[in-house]
C-alpha cells in the first residue's frame, strides 16, 4: 500500500459544500449518519456493495466522521504508470467531514493536516496490499441550514444565507490488478483498511 496526503487550498482548488445539490437537482447530499437506511439513495453504493458498507461504517454513531460525496470507477491503466505493473485499476473518492460532535474543530487546518497524515501512515503499514491512497485537505463551506439542523436550536450565528468556512478530507483509493476482478478485490481490501483507520482516529 502506498499512501500520501496533500493540501489543496488555492483559489482554483475544488471546495466542498455541505449540504450540496447538483445543478439539475437529481442528486443531493444524503445524511447517512442520521439515517443509514438512506444508503439506497446513493447510486454508487447500489452499484458497489463494498462502497456502501464503507459509507455505512464511517457514518456510525461512534465514528468521528461523516461522509458527504463519493464516486467509483474502473479503468484499464498503463503498467508503466503505476507502482504494481498492473493492467487494471478500480478507484473511488469519498469526501469526509468531522461529525457534528466535533463541529467546533471543523475550521482547524492543522488538525486536518495531522489527521490526513495519520490516515496515510496507518494505511501504508499494509505493505502487501496493491493499492494507493491519497488524502487531500480541502476547504468546505458548511451552510447555515445544516448547521441549524445539527445544533437543534436553529441558531446559525448569522442570516440564513451564510456559511461557516472550514475543512474536509477527500480520500482517493485505488486498487490494482492484472484483471478487473483482481483490481476490484484490492480496492475492496483498501476500503476495509481505510474504514478501520478512520474509526481509530479521534480528533483532539
Amino acid at each position: 500500500m502506498d499512501a500520501d496526503f496533500s493540501i489543496e487550498l488555492g483559489p482554483e482548488a475544488p471546495a466542498l459544500e455541505l449540504p450540496w445539490r447538483d445543478p439539475d437537482g437529481r442528486l443531493a447530499y444524503v445524511d447517512l449518519r442520521s439515517d443509514p437506511g438512506q444508503i439506497e439513495r446513493i447510486p454508487e453504493a447500489q452499484r458497489s456493495p463494498a462502497l456502501g458498507k464503507f459509507l455505512v461504517e464511517v457514518n456510525l454513531p461512534q465514528s468521528p466522521w461523516q461522509t458527504a460525496k463519493c464516486d467509483v470507477w474502473a479503468e484499464a491503466v498503463e503498467r508503466a504508470e503505476n507502482l504494481y505493473d498492473a493492467a487494471f485499476a478500480q478507484s473511488c473518492y469519498v469526501d469526509l467531514v468531522l461529525a457534528v460532535q466535533y463541529k467546533a474543530l471543523r475550521d482547524g487546518l492543522e488538525l486536518h493536516e495531522r489527521l490526513a497524515r495519520q490516515i496515510g501512515q496507518l494505511m501504508e503499514a499494509n505493505e502487501a496490499l496493491e493499492a494507493t491512497a491519497e488524502i487531500v485537505v480541502r476547504r468546505c463551506y458548511f451552510h447555515c441550514e445544516i448547521a441549524a439542523e445539527e445544533s437543534g436550536d436553529g441558531d446559525c450565528n448569522a442570516s440564513a444565507d451564510t456559511s461557516d468556512a472550514g475543512y474536509c478530507l477527500t480520500l482517493y483509493l485505488s486498487g490494482y490488478g492484472d484483471c478487473a476482478e483482481a483490481a476490484a478485490r484490492s480496492w475492496e481490501q483498501a476500503l476495509e483498511l481505510a474504514s478501520g483507520c478512520l474509526l481509530r482516529l479521534y480528533p483532539q
